[in-house]
């Protein structure tokens, strides 16, 4: 277990990251694309937050970011997906999401190596060791949509 202890600090430390991309992000910018073909700051944290929470808790989370619209770039790269929720919303709601997902996590721990029955093929150590990956690596595109917006984020 130690192993997943380490794996949910790192999943712990890509959210926090996360939470500084949204540091000084005006309201009116969360679901801006700065073009066409890239996903808005709002649209990779509904991604984000819709994939853990099928990894973890599975079909059927409440939340208005965990919609099958965010579920991969090519369901919303043509249509763009936004709602009516301002930085410290989405930013919210991501964080919710995450907590319910390690509750459910808790609540019921797993080995490593013992299948995830929400992803076929995956163990609980590879969703961990992915979900840490994915919310890092959505959270740098999201330093990029801020700096092509032109905004000045926080520096790291």
């Amino acid at each position: 277990m130690a192993s997943l202890d380490l794996l949910l600090k790192a999943l712990d430390t890509a959210h926090w990251q996360m939470s500084e991309a949204f540091k000084g992000l005006p309201d009116a910018d969360v679901w801006t694309r700065p073009d066409p073909r890239l996903l808005s700051v709002g649209e990779l944290a509904a991604h984000v937050a819709y994939w853990e929470a099928q990894s973890f808790v599975g079909e059927g989370t409440e939340s208005p970011l965990a919609v099958a619209a965010a579920r991969y770039y090519t369901t919303n790269a043509v249509e763009p997906f936004s709602l009516n929720l301002g930085a410290e919303a989405v930013l919210h709601e991501v964080q919710r999401i995450h907590d319910l997902c390690k509750a459910s996590f808790f609540a019921n721990p797993h080995d490593s190596e013992e299948p995830n029955p929400n992803r076929e093929g995956w163990t609980w150590g590879m969703t961990l060791e992915y979900q840490a990956f994915h919310v890092a690596y959505h959270t740098g595109q999201m330093y990029s949509v801020r700096h092509l917006l032109g905004h000045q984020p926080v520096d790291n």
